[in-house]
């Protein structure tokens, strides 16, 4: 396979068992009841959701257990089957795989929830906009997308450069830098490395540096309307460089 060919950092990181072991720390109890603000504050009532970048299930299971029908997407084949595996018998809720830029699923949603910094990997910035674009797509008219995003500079400002994490057996290297992505863009970079049967490995995370302004500007280009923003999981008031999340909440146009 030769380097134009080979699959993008996240099609290969995120399908691999050690991703989901080094991160296997986040709880379920944590999605839970940021969920669960979310339909509290916002008023939810039965609603139909897409939790777009699912990952393993955590939120669009929170969700169903609230009683809202949803359906999550993911990339990553290990990611679904673990989430169906993690979440069978919840009612109301299904998983698939799908690429967040040519998805295709029945709708229209009242709701799109994209959560844990799930935006902002691609190369192409018309990448970034075929994702808001297919969101936009399958929303009905009025429906909201919560886009759950870092904030950059509370980020860079406490970036830890290196580190070693523990999980079980496996000792994960992990250097992090705010650095140059691609032509024009900046963002955090982060290598992970490791030795596992003999054999040592290295994986890529890489998230563009997109501020607030960033991520309203393009979703007003795709019909978005940004109605509020909050800075954690709490849906405290966004502030910018202090806040350590920024949470978009947006409407259909």
């Amino acid at each position: 396979m030769t380097e134009a060919q080979s699959p993008e950092w996240y099609a290969t990181w995120f399908d691999s068992p050690h991703y989901h072991k080094l991160y296997g720390h986040r709880n379920a109890e944590e999605a839970s009841q940021f969920v669960q603000r979310l339909h509290d504050r916002l008023g939810w009532s039965e609603l139909r959701l897409l939790d777009l970048a699912c990952g393993m299930g955590r939120h669009a299971a929170a969700a169903a257990r609230l009683g809202h029908r949803v359906t999550g997407i993911d990339l990553s084949p290990h990611s679904i089957a673990a989430a169906r595996d993690q979440h069978e018998g919840v009612a109301r809720l299904n998983f698939r795989e799908g690429d967040m830029r040519t998805f295709e699923v029945q709708g229209p949603f009242d709701g799109v929830l994209n959560l844990f910094t799930s935006f902002g990997y691609f190369k192409k910035p018309e990448d970034h906009k075929a994702v808001l674009l297919q969101v936009y797509k399958h929303l009905k008219p009025g429906g909201f997308l919560v886009l759950d995003f870092l904030d950059v500079d509370f980020a860079k400002a406490r970036l830890v450069e290196k580190e070693k994490v523990v999980r079980g057996d496996t000792i994960y290297s992990i250097r992090r830098q705010f650095a140059p992505l691609f032509s024009g863009v900046h963002g955090f970079i982060k290598d992970i490395t490791f030795e596992t049967e003999g054999k040592s490995l290295h994986f890529i995370e890489q998230v563009a540096g997109l501020s607030r302004e960033d991520l309203a500007r393009m979703l007003h280009a795709c019909g978005f309307q940004v109605s509020d923003t909050f800075g954690d999981y709490d849906l405290q008031p966004w502030k910018a460089g202090a806040s350590p999340r920024v949470i978009l909440y947006a409407t259909r146009s």
